[in-house]
C-alpha cells in the first residue's frame, strides 16, 4: 500500500511541520490507510528544538513527489535465481510460476544477468540449426538442461532502469525498445523488480494531503503530477488545480494547527499532553504569541485548550521558541533570507517576501548592508520583479523591511521611502500574510500589473 503523504510548504516553518505530523496522527485514527508526515525543505532550528523537545521525529524530507521508476514497481518480487541452478532445475520453475522472464542474481542480491523464455529457445533451436539432423533434437535438449544458468544468462546490452529515474525518461527508453520486462535497480545494483508497459498504463499518482498551503509556488516540486486528496489551511486562496473535488478547510485564523487541534478537540479524540505542545507551539509561532494581527478568538480558544492539557504558559514557552528560531551568527546572509521565504504569483510578475522573527532586531543591525547586497543577488538569479525581507520583532511588535529588485519601487510605492539605512520601518506590522501581502496586492491593481 502505498502512503499517502501529508506535507507542508517549501522552507517550513512551525506551523507547516507541526501541521503535518498533527494531521498524520488525526487521519490515521479517523481514516483508513497508511499516512506519513512529509517536509518539502529542511527544517529550521527553531522547529528542530520543538520536536526534540516533545519527542517527535522530524517528518520525512520529500523535495519532489514527480513519479519514479520506483513508484512502477509491483509489492511483490519476482522470482529470482542464483547462477549455479541448471536449465532444468530452471525450466519446472518457470513453467510452474508461469514465468518468462528470470533474473540472475549473486549472493547479496545483486543483477548479474537476465534468463527469458525466448532465450531458452533460441539457444535450443540454433544448437539443432546447426547439427542440420532432427533426430539429434533430445541429445542437444538434455545438454542444455544441463548446463548452468550461468552459461546462458544475458549480461550485456541490458535495458534496466535505477529506481529514482523519473517515469517519463523510463517511458521514452521503453517505446524505443521491446522488451517483456525491465530490471529496476538501486544505486548498489541491488534487483528490486521488474517494470512493463502493463505498469506504466496503471501507474497511479502520489497522493498528498497538503498543510499551511495552497499555492504552487509554495508547493513541493511535481505537485502537479500528484493527486492531492485534502487541503488544511489558512491562507489566501491559491492556484493549486485537483484532479476532482476534494476536501478544502480554509479559515482566516492565525494557524493550521489552531483548525487541526479544533478537529480532534470537537470530536473528543484523544489529545496527549506532547501532541497538545506541538500544536500550541504551532499557534504560538505563528500567531507570534497573538501579538499577530492574523490572530483570532478561535486561536486564542484552542490554545488555551491546549495550555491545559500541554500544562505550559504559552508566553514562556513562547519566549524559549523564539529565542531558538534563528542563529543568526551561525547562518550566511542568502540561508537568513531564504530560510522563511515565500514567492507570489502576480501574472508573469513573480515576487518574493522573507521574514526573520526576531526577540531582538538590534543584532541584525550590522548585517543590513550585507543583507540588502544578498537581497539584489537573490532577485536578480532568481528572476524576482521585487523582493523583501521582513525583520520583525516579536516583543516590540514592529518590522524593518529590506528591498530590492528592478521594481523595489513598488513596495516604496506600498509602504513608503527608504530610511537611511535602506529599510523601511513599520511599526505595528508583524504579518506577512495579513499586513504585506496584501497591500502589494493592492499595489500591482493599482499600478494595473494584475
Amino acid at each position: 500500500m502505498k502512503p499517502i503523504m501529508v506535507i507542508g510548504h517549501k522552507n517550513p516553518d512551525v506551523d507547516s511541520v507541526a501541521a503535518a505530523i498533527s494531521y498524520k496522527v488525526y487521519k490515521q485514527t479517523t481514516d483508513q490507510g497508511l499516512f506519513i508526515a512529509a517536509s518539502a525543505g529542511e527544517i529550521n532550528e527553531e522547529t528542530r528544538f520543538i520536536l526534540d523537545y516533545f519527542g517527535f521525529e522530524p517528518p520525512a524530507l520529500v523535495r519532489n513527489v514527480r513519479n519514479t521508476v520506483e513508484d512502477l514497481l509491483d509489492e511483490h518480487r519476482p522470482i529470482a535465481v542464483g547462477t549455479d541452478m541448471t536449465l532444468a532445475e530452471l525450466g519446472n520453475l518457470m513453467r510452474s510460476n508461469d514465468l518468462k522472464t528470470v533474473p540472475v542474481l549473486d549472493p547479496s542480491g545483486r543483477l548479474l544477468g537476465l534468463i527469458t523464455i525466448g532465450d531458452l529457445a533460441m539457444i535450443f533451436l540454433d544448437s539443432l540449426a546447426a547439427t542440420r539432423d532432427v533426430t539429434r533434437a533430445p541429445e542437444i535438449l538434455r545438454e542444455l538442461f544441463s548446463r548452468k544458468v550461468t552459461d546462458v544468462m544475458i549480461t550485456r546490452d541490458l535495458v534496466l532502469f535505477e529506481k529514482d529515474e523519473l517515469v517519463e525518461e523510463a517511458r521514452k527508453h521503453m517505446l524505443s525498445t521491446r522488451y517483456r520486462n525491465y530490471p529496476v535497480v538501486d544505486e548498489s545494483n541491488s534487483f528490486l523488480g521488474f517494470i512493463s508497459r502493463y505498469n506504466l498504463l496503471e501507474m497511479k499518482r502520489k497522493q498528498l494531503i497538503l498543510v499551511d498551503h495552497n499555492e504552487r509556488k509554495q508547493a513541493v516540486d511535481g505537485v502537479e503530477e500528484a493527486e492531492i486528496l485534502e487541503i488544511v489551511d489558512h491562507h489566501r486562496v491559491g492556484d493549486l488545480q485537483t484532479i476532482s473535488p476534494i476536501y478544502f478547510h480554509n479559515e482566516p485564523v492565525g494557524s493550521t494547527c489552531t483548525l487541526i487541534a479544533e478537529k480532534f478537540l470537537t470530536e473528543h479524540m484523544a489529545l496527549g499532553t506532547n501532541l497538545a505542545g506541538l500544536l500550541l507551539s504551532g499557534i504560538i509561532s505563528d500567531t507570534m504569541i497573538f501579538k499577530s494581527p492574523t490572530t483570532t478568538g478561535k486561536d486564542r480558544k484552542i490554545a488555551q485548550q491546549l495550555q491545559e492539557i500541554a500544562g505550559m504558559d504559552p508566553l514562556e514557552w513562547g519566549k524559549q521558541i523564539f529565542s531558538h528560531a534563528i542563529n543568526t551568527e551561525k547562518q550566511s546572509d542568502v540561508e537568513l533570507i531564504t530560510s522563511d521565504l515565500k514567492e507570489y504569483n502576480s501574472g508573469s510578475l513573480v515576487f518574493a517576501i522573507s521574514q526573520l522573527e526576531t526577540i531582538d532586531a538590534r543584532q541584525m543591525a550590522s548585517r543590513r548592508g550585507d543583507l540588502l547586497k544578498s537581497l539584489e543577488e537573490l532577485a536578480l538569479r532568481r528572476g524576482y520583479a521585487f523582493i523583501c525581507l521582513m525583520v520583525t520583532d516579536i516583543l516590540e511588535e514592529a518590522t524593518e523591511l529590506l528591498i530590492a529588485g528592478e521594481k523595489s519601487h513598488l513596495i516604496k510605492s506600498a509602504f513608503g521611502p527608504q530610511d537611511e539605512g535602506g529599510g523601511i520601518f513599520l511599526k505595528g506590522v508583524l504579518s506577512r500574510k495579513k499586513q504585506v501581502v496584501p497591500v502589494l496586492y493592492e499595489v500591482l491593481s493599482r499600478e494595473n500589473i494584475i
